[in-house]
């Protein structure tokens, strides 16, 4: 037994001799009184009353001693687990659990709770980290690629012991050209990309007619539709459904994903934008097309930064990588949510979002 125990226990032992002592005068003044003023209060009956109450005196003062060395035994025992996780394993919770006393386990409870999310927290701060590695890794390789390409080339171009004829010299500038343009979407992207990551950027709300917005889009792309074969559409029900929203940045969306179904939809003859007025001022708006299905792992990565179906790192589609984590991103700006769905007939991405966004919801 440790000097502190010992201690404890002798305090205890004089605490419980002086309320016994104290207890016991009470007892005897108050027996004095009442033979005093009451005739039959007899000397035979005096003194068994006596010994009850002491004996009771006794038991009663033990329990309450017992119910407080519990207490305290408790408390250390909290005390010693809490400095125990606090030092070597902060992550572990307390397992120890005190019936006897309920206010104590809700205390163990609550700092099990705050265990709990603490570790989600410091969870979650791991993902962000190793996402925040991935990306620096993704686009350190996306800019390296068309750079040492871009120094490859002009260094053929401006060496002056290569001899090289105006064709060649053109076909270098041109692919020099063309990376830097790569590069030049990459920077945009990621720049588009932090945005929507911020909490600090506002939207620029106004009202429009979605049905000019995509009247507009789809006009821009009928050239490379027409070359490629695919029939472009769009239906709106009602006929005019009028949005407040940022038009610019759901415009950077509906891109995207016209983008997106021209690179990767194999096999597509059409590509169709619908939109219609669902319950509660919601709208629902579809991006479909008929090309080749996505599989159901790739979807549930499809909005993840750099992710590619094909797994591909190299330009043969082109693009950043970021194409669909801004849109979700633009649509979490929104309020709204979107989803893929994708069979050998058709793959739909579709999007929920409110037809109007207030002022306060544009500021968060």
């Amino acid at each position: 037994m440790s000097g502190k125990s010992k201690k404890n226990i002798l305090i205890l032992m004089i605490r419980s001799m002086g309320w016994l002592v104290v207890s016991t005068l009470a007892i005897l003044m108050l027996l004095n009184l009442m033979a005093r003023y009451f005739s039959w209060w007899s000397a035979s009956f005096r003194w068994p009353f006596f010994c009850f109450l002491l004996i009771l005196n006794v038991f009663g003062l033990l329990i309450v001693n017992i119910h407080s060395w519990r207490r305290k035994r408790s408390l250390q025992e909290l005390s010693h687990q809490l400095i125990v996780l606090a030092s070597e394993k902060p992550e572990t919770k307390i397992t120890w659990e005190t019936n006897s006393f309920p206010e104590l386990q809700e205390l163990i409870k609550a700092f099990n709770r705050v265990i709990n999310h603490s570790q989600q927290l410091y969870q979650e701060e791991l993902k962000v980290e190793k996402s925040k590695d991935e990306m620096m890794s993704n686009i350190s390789h996306d800019l390296r690629t068309p750079l040492t390409t871009i120094i490859g080339y002009l260094g053929l171009v401006v060496n002056q012991n290569q001899t090289l004829s105006a064709e060649e010299q053109q076909k270098y500038i041109k692919t020099a050209y063309d990376k830097s343009n790569q590069m030049k979407v990459l920077v945009e992207d990621l720049f588009e990309f932090s945005k929507t990551q911020s909490q600090d950027v506002n939207l620029n709300l106004t009202q429009f007619s979605l049905g000019d917005l995509f009247a507009q889009l789809l006009a821009s792309y009928e050239l490379e539709a027409q070359q490629r074969g695919i029939t472009l559409s769009y239906d709106i029900s009602p006929k005019l459904i009028v949005m407040y929203g940022d038009s610019d940045k759901l415009a950077r969306v509906f891109i995207n994903l016209l983008n997106n179904a021209f690179k990767y939809a194999d096999g597509a003859t059409f590509i169709k934008l619908t939109a219609q007025i669902k319950e509660r001022h919601m709208v629902e708006i579809h991006v479909a097309n008929n090309g080749a299905a996505i599989s159901s792992s790739a979807i549930k990565n499809l909005f993840d930064r750099f992710y590619r179906v094909d797994n591909s790192r190299n330009s043969s589609t082109g693009g950043s990588g970021l194409g669909l984590a801004i849109v979700k991103g633009i649509v979490a700006q929104h309020q709204g949510k979107i989803w893929v769905e994708s069979d050998p007939d058709l793959t739909d991405f579709i999007i929920k979002m409110p037809l109007s966004q207030s002022e306060e919801e544009s500021n968060d």
